[in-house]
């Protein structure tokens, strides 16, 4: 009993002792990758203009980076991981995000790292990265800067 005692009790005070670090002022942790889960690639490259998105004011319209403005229309392909917008089955409409919500390291999620997909046929839901392309819409108007129309999801 002794034994399991000198085992356990170190490890539930683990978790008080890492809070206790970046209480007393030390960063917090961060990504390998950067502000994105996922490493720099041909699907993963995008998001990083797509982030450059700015606001002058809470209330104004968002000022898109010139590299993004170009793409509106056009079609592009992202790698990102799927938020389902309900529960269970096929997805025909969800959010892709640059990072996966749970990863404690990542960036969280705002406005300019989430596309709201408009798949032409509906995709099953993983937790896996995923390739999706479609049309690129700018869209300010409904919550979310970017909206991908027509879209395909291809497994990773």
């Amino acid at each position: 009993m002794t034994t399991r005692r000198r085992v356990l009790l170190p490890l539930a005070l683990v978790p008080i002792a890492g809070m206790a670090v970046w209480a007393g002022g030390a960063a917090e942790p961060t990504h390998p990758a950067g502000r994105f889960h996922l490493a720099l690639d041909e699907f993963t490259a995008l998001w990083r203009d797509l982030a450059g998105v700015r606001l002058a004011g809470a209330a104004a319209a968002p000022q898109f980076p010139d590299a993004v403005t170009a793409l509106d229309g056009k079609t592009v392909s992202l790698r990102g991981f799927m938020v389902s917008l309900t529960e269970g089955g096929p997805q025909r409409r969800f959010i892709l995000a640059a990072n996966p919500v749970g990863c404690p390291a990542c960036e969280r999620p705002g406005p300019a790292s989430m596309l709201h997909v408009h798949a032409r046929v509906p995709a099953p839901e993983t937790r896996n990265a995923v390739i999706v392309s479609g049309t690129l819409r700018l869209n300010p108007h409904e919550g979310l800067f970017y909206r991908l129309e027509q879209a395909t999801v291809r497994y990773a």
